[in-house]
């Protein structure tokens, strides 16, 4: 696509209804909430309230980052993790939100400075909370495996090189009659379903790919999600060992 010289006035106004649609403003009660161009984990945007008094402003995340944390149960780590991202920044952290008072020339950096803030504690604490899950789920895959196929059978945490030549960390690898059957823990969280995805996507274009098999809590869970795994064969953590053994035959 060429760029032109100029943009037009219907170019302009698009751009103008954009730039207005990323940034929202409306009155609550007295005081004012502002949605940002930034979104959490669970894909809604972020938000900051602004309060007027004693001279100046007081922009906060009206307590959204401790509800998200809450929603995936890392509550009792927010504080502690909202204590170490907002302190270089300036930012002061109460029991369940996050604000900065500020003077009229400091607002538009105070409404940045939470609005990152809180944007940064719930990306850490979802990261936190998504490696937690994985790794229960795959120390329950793991010893299933073991089970039935045998010890020697199955290595764990192993890396193995995509079409793309991209490495991947998967849960297991089982080796059984000269055929491999690539097992992966996945939850419910983006990030885990993401990188399922795109492994089992860049290891089913080899010349001779793995069976390829993904480990969940439900499929319920995951909703229409699910359609992201495909190539991979999908077992629930409540089914039997025999559908992991069906799945890797």
């Amino acid at each position: 696509m060429s760029s032109a010289a100029f943009i037009s006035p219907d170019a302009e106004r698009v751009i103008d209804d954009t730039v207005k649609d990323l940034v929202r403003s409306r009155r609550v009660r007295g005081a004012v909430f502002v949605n940002l161009p930034l979104i959490y984990a669970d894909g809604s945007f972020v938000t900051v309230r602004i309060d007027q008094g004693g001279g100046g402003f007081r922009v906060s995340d009206a307590g959204f980052a401790f509800r998200e944390a809450d929603d995936i149960g890392m509550s009792r780590s927010f504080r502690r993790t909202a204590n170490r991202i907002a302190t270089p920044r300036g930012v002061e952290v109460g029991d369940a939100f996050i604000f900065r008072d500020a003077r009229a020339q400091e607002l538009e950096r105070a409404i940045c400075d939470v609005a990152e803030v809180s944007w940064r504690v719930v990306d850490a604490l979802s990261e936190r909370a998504f490696e937690e899950e994985d790794v229960g789920l795959s120390d329950e895959l793991n010893s299933r495996l073991r089970a039935i196929f045998g010890e020697e059978k199955v290595e764990t945490g192993v890396d193995l090189i995509g079409a793309s030549t991209t490495p991947w960390t998967m849960t297991a690898l089982v080796t059984f009659d000269g055929s491999q059957a690539v097992f992966q823990a996945v939850s419910d969280n983006a990030n885990s379903i993401n990188r399922a995805s795109t492994a089992f996507r860049d290891l089913s274009t080899l010349a001779k790919p793995p069976r390829l098999i993904a480990f969940v809590r439900s499929k319920e869970s995951l909703g229409s999600r699910i359609s992201l795994l495909v190539p991979g064969r999908v077992v629930e953590e409540m089914q039997g060992n025999e559908f992991l053994a069906r799945a890797a035959a």
